[in-house]
């Protein structure tokens, strides 16, 4: 198990944890990356898929290739995020086929850039978004059981426990080019993000993420949720890993009309100031 925190440049806090569960191995992985420039972090969380013969390298790639993207890409990130996401995606899914015919991965990661945050995920890895206790968003799984809640033939509550929970339509790696789903949306201070694998989903609720969070400090939190994640799980436990982010003050900018008239003021009282 690993866990961490610190208070990121931008004005973050996070958490970050991971357990082995009750697998042979670890086919996890995650991290948090600064851009070169001030006011940029990716997240990100991949899941090597258990099926596959070469999951660990799968989701190792996807973060050595982040990592790498953050440091050399970092300008077009900060200038177009979603554009920037997708092509990182790209080398993710060709970097993995270029090392293994049989490695696949999922993948969420969020781009946070001053008040906004950008996502991409392909998979059953999941972002969510929280304020005030309340569930804003939460990234669709590319999976059987995310059709089945769709058509209404199941609940949101069923879907960890539904036999073809693990049955995957989309992944990095193989022959189908990737089809992430991304979006974006605006940060307000003491907002949530989780970024977590399905071993942690399947067993812990939204709720607990949030009064957990809220109660003890993303990194307590996070060491907390994982490891009550693989204890429900019991010997079938998978793998399960999170990362926590709370928005702290200062994070977040302010709306976009009072920059507005700030800067309207800033001009009338300090015109002669360039």
């Amino acid at each position: 198990m690993s866990a961490r925190e610190s208070k990121l440049a931008s004005g973050w806090e996070r958490g970050a944890a991971s357990q082995l569960g009750g697998r042979k191995e670890q086919q996890d992985r995650w991290s948090i990356f600064s851009s070169p420039r001030p006011e940029g972090v990716l997240a990100i969380i991949a899941d090597g898929m258990g099926g596959h013969l070469d999951g660990a390298l799968g989701a190792q790639t996807v973060v050595d290739i982040a990592r790498g993207f953050v440091q050399e890409s970092s300008e077009s990130l900060h200038a177009d995020p979603p554009a920037a996401l997708g092509r990182l995606c790209q080398r993710m899914h060709d970097a993995i086929n270029a090392q293994s015919e049989t490695a696949r991965s999922t993948v969420v990661m969020v781009w946070l850039q001053r008040d906004f945050a950008y996502w991409l995920n392909v998979g059953d890895s999941r972002l969510y978004h929280f304020r005030d206790g309340q569930r804003l968003m939460r990234t669709r799984d590319h999976s059987a059981v995310q059709l089945l809640m769709d058509l209404g033939e199941i609940s949101e509550s069923d879907m960890a426990s539904h036999p073809a929970q693990n049955r995957l339509y989309r992944c990095l790696g193989g022959a189908e080019i990737p089809k992430p789903d991304a979006g974006q949306f605006s940060i307000q201070d003491g907002d949530l993000l989780v970024l977590c694998s399905d071993g942690v989903w399947e067993y812990v609720t939204e709720l607990e993420l949030w009064e957990t969070t809220l109660a003890h400090g993303p990194t307590t939190a996070a060491r907390a949720l994982a490891d009550e994640a693989v204890r429900r799980g019991g010997n079938i436990a998978d793998n399960a890993t999170l990362i926590l982010l709370r928005a702290s003050a200062g994070t977040a900018a302010p709306p976009h009309w009072l920059r507005r008239v700030s800067a309207g003021f800033a001009s009338l009282f300090h015109g002669e100031r360039q």
